[in-house]
C-alpha cells in the first residue's frame, strides 16, 4: 500500500506491544534537547519520522489506555507535541494498523477507547485464519518460496504426498508457520523435490490419518456452531445474506462476488445456519 501510494515519506513500523508504557510518548512523539536527563539532542520520534509517509501500528490492540489517549490527538489534530516542547508540530501521515485482537470486544470491555477506534476504522480488512482459506495456499507458497529461496524458487518442486500434506495441515500458527515449514524443507531437500520427510513432523502427520483429519474438520465446525457469533462473523453473515438474496441462493455466484472458493462459502453457510434454498425465487 505504501509503495503504490506515491507518498514521498518513509514507511515506519511500530510494534505497539513492545513499547514500554513509560516510554511511549518519547518513542512516538520525540523530545527536545534537555527535556530530561540524558536528552542530549533533539529526537524526531517515530510519528514525525513517518511524516509524508506511512505509519504502521502493529498490534494496536496492545496499546495501553494512557498511550491511546496521547495518540488520539495526533489523529485528531494531525500534530505532535515533543516531550519538553511548547509548540505542536504538524505531521502528514497515512495510518495503517493491524491487530490479532477483537477491537470491537475491547471497546465493549472498555479496554480500547471508542474515540480512537472510530479514527482508525477507515477501510477495514478482516483476514481469516489460513485453515479457512486453503484456496490461497498455492499463491502463498509461491510467494514465500520466493522470499526464502530467491531466484532458486523456480526450481523448487514437491512430490504428491508432500503437497497433499501442505493442504491437509490445519496451520494453527497461520502464515508464519507455513513460511518456517517451507524454509526448513527447502534446506533439507537441497536440489531434490520436497518430500514429506523434509516437512515438520506436525505437517507430515496430516497424511497419517487423512480420514481422521477430515473428521476433525467436521467436529470443529459442529462445535463452532454452538458458540455465539463474533462481531466480525455477524458482519460477514450480513454480507453473505445480502449476496445470497442478490444471487437467488446461487453459491457459485456468491463465491465469485466475495472472491472466495465455493467450499469456503458452504462452510460459512453452515456456520451461520443459512439456507440457500430459501433465497431461490
Amino acid at each position: 500500500m505504501h509503495a503504490v501510494s506515491g507518498r514521498g515519506g518513509a514507511f515506519v513500523a511500530v510494534n505497539c506491544g513492545a513499547l514500554p508504557e513509560t516510554l511511549v510518548e518519547t518513542e512516538l512523539f520525540g523530545y527536545r534537547k534537555g527535556a530530561f536527563s540524558g536528552a542530549n539532542d533533539d529526537r524526531l520520534g517515530l510519528i514525525r519520522a513517518a511524516d509524508r509517509g506511512t505509519l504502521f501500528l502493529d498490534e494496536i490492540g496492545d496499546l495501553p489506555l494512557p498511550s491511546q489517549a496521547a495518540f488520539l490527538r495526533v489523529l485528531q489534530e494531525r500534530e505532535v507535541l515533543p516531550v519538553g516542547g511548547t509548540k505542536p508540530i504538524g505531521v502528514d501521515i497515512r495510518l495503517v494498523a493491524a491487530t490479532h485482537r477483537n477491537l470491537d470486544q475491547l471497546v465493549t470491555d472498555e479496554k480500547f477507547r471508542d474515540d480512537l477506534f472510530a479514527r482508525v476504522s477507515g477501510i477495514r480488512v478482516d483476514l481469516p485464519p489460513l485453515r479457512e482459506r486453503r484456496e490461497d495456499l498455492g499463491l502463498l507458497i509461491a510467494t514465500l518460496l520466493g522470499r526464502v529461496s530467491g531466484e532458486a524458487a523456480a526450481r523448487v518442486s514437491f512430490d504428491v504426498r508432500a503437497a497433499r500434506a501442505l493442504f491437509r495441515h490445519r496451520w494453527p500458527m497461520n502464515v508464519r508457520e507455513l513460511e518456517k515449514s517451507l524454509a526448513a524443507a527447502v534446506i533439507l531437500a537441497g536440489d531434490n523435490p520436497i518430500e514429506c520427510e523434509h516437512l515438520p513432523p506436525q505437517v507430515a502427520a496430516a497424511l497419517l490419518a487423512p480420514a481422521a483429519a477430515d473428521a476433525d474438520d467436521d467436529v470443529e465446525h459442529d462445535t463452532e456452531d454452538d458458540r455465539p457469533l463474533t462481531a466480525e462473523e455477524i458482519r460477514r453473515k450480513e454480507e453473505l445474506d445480502k449476496l445470497l438474496r442478490e444471487h437467488a441462493g446461487n453459491i457459485s455466484a456468491v463465491a465469485r462476488a466475495m472472491g472466495k472458493a465455493r467450499m469456503q462459502i458452504q462452510r460459512w453457510i453452515k456456520r451461520y445456519r443459512l439456507d440457500p434454498e430459501s433465497y431461490r425465487r
